[in-house]
């Protein structure tokens, strides 16, 4: 079958049109055109993209009470102060601080507005919280009491601890024990060996002096046991002595260390026969009028410790880590006597529903867990 012929049109195979000269040259200039023109749409959103966000103001109300907050010829400081200008800095706020007298006034200004936040030795109560909100625990707190160590040097308190009840019975025990085995071993050698004479009187006072020397571990040697009867028993002495000789030493120990206080306060009851101290207004002065406890007000805590240190006041009764600070700072011429009687927590205080109160408390948490908190607290409570 004979087929007809292709068009001649057709019978071409196909070709791309190319572009003019003119038009090729020009295409690297349109990828620029187009590059230029992204870029000044995008340039705008990325550059505001690094700029630093705008920082809040936040009026920051202070109270100088150490190591909290402290007021320095170059601003403030403190651990307060510290822990503040951290959280600061991760909320992006501006901080303007303002001097209060008293805690008290702290709270007033963040309620009536003149203040966005308090921050310092503010420990929340139900009195409190009916007036500001608070945020999440800042520092573990509580009170505690503070007297002056006794300046009478090394042997201050060595006659009031030897003449102690308990040492007094535990020393006459001993002498009644050392008689009894000196009686026993002059019954058990005074037949065959020559070092503990057959009469009573001297061989008793020489069993007194093999007795004494055993029991103290000198062991002079002089006067020794030779029957079967006899070392048995003074094995059974030894053992018996070193036990004797710990309770003696430890219990004159420990009278000792306690009579070097000025004092044997240790607990609130104790504070009633004794002169004490605390800051006005604050929640140790609060708790001993509850406890019905006469205490002298003063107005910082640097009246406070000062009173202590000079005498004017027998004991201070505060909060445990400024106690705790003073103690440290004093080269051993106060001590804290007894454990906390009561804990509780420090905050800072903010307006009642005020919206900062979350972002403070999530920088608190960020804090606590990428270990900036534990190093500003170790800073200022180390001890």
């Amino acid at each position: 079958m004979h087929l007809p012929a292709r068009p001649a049109h057709l019978a071409r195979p196909l070709r791309l049109a190319r572009l003019p000269l003119s038009a090729r040259a020009t295409r690297p200039l349109a990828v620029v055109a187009f590059l230029g023109a992204l870029i000044l749409l995008v340039g705008p959103n990325a550059s505001a993209q690094t700029t630093p966000p705008e920082r809040r103001p936040m009026r920051v109300a202070v109270t100088p009470v150490q190591p909290f907050v402290e007021k320095r010829n170059d601003g403030y400081a403190g651990f307060s102060i510290e822990l503040w200008e951290e959280i600061a800095r991760r909320n992006h706020y501006e901080s303007i601080y303002v001097d209060e007298p008293s805690v008290e006034a702290q709270l007033d200004a963040v309620r009536r507005g003149e203040a966005d936040v308090a921050i310092g030795d503010i420990t929340p109560n139900v009195d409190r919280a009916k007036l500001v909100d608070f945020t999440d625990t800042t520092i573990p707190s509580g009170l505690q009491i503070m007297v002056a160590q006794s300046q009478a040097g090394p042997v201050s308190g060595l006659w009031e601890a030897v003449t102690d009840r308990t040492v007094l019975v535990l020393l006459l025990f001993m002498a009644v024990a050392v008689l009894a085995a000196a009686i026993t071993i002059w019954l058990l050698e005074r037949g065959s060996n020559p070092d503990f004479d057959h009469s009573a009187k001297k061989g008793v006072g020489e069993g007194t002096w093999w007795a004494t020397v055993t029991l103290l571990t000198v062991g002079y040697g002089d006067r020794v046991p030779r029957s079967g009867s006899g070392r048995s028993f003074s094995i059974g002495w030894m053992l018996f002595g070193m036990l004797l000789v710990a309770a003696v030493t430890a219990t004159f120990t420990a009278n000792l260390t306690v009579h070097r206080l000025n004092t044997t306060i240790s607990t609130p009851d104790d504070l009633r026969d004794h002169s004490t101290v605390t800051v006005k207004d604050s929640i140790a002065a609060l708790a001993m009028k509850e406890r019905h406890i006469p205490v002298t007000e003063v107005a910082t805590t640097d009246e406070m410790v000062a009173a202590v240190r000079n005498g004017t006041a027998e004991a201070a009764v505060y909060e445990a880590p400024v106690l705790a600070r003073a103690v440290h700072e004093s080269e051993g011429n106060l001590a804290l006597a007894g454990p906390q009687f009561t804990h509780s927590f420090d905050a800072f205080a903010v307006p009642l529903g005020n919206d900062q109160r979350q972002a403070i408390n999530l920088a608190l948490l960020a804090m606590l867990g990428d270990g900036a908190y534990d190093h500003i607290y170790r800073s200022w409570f180390a001890t």
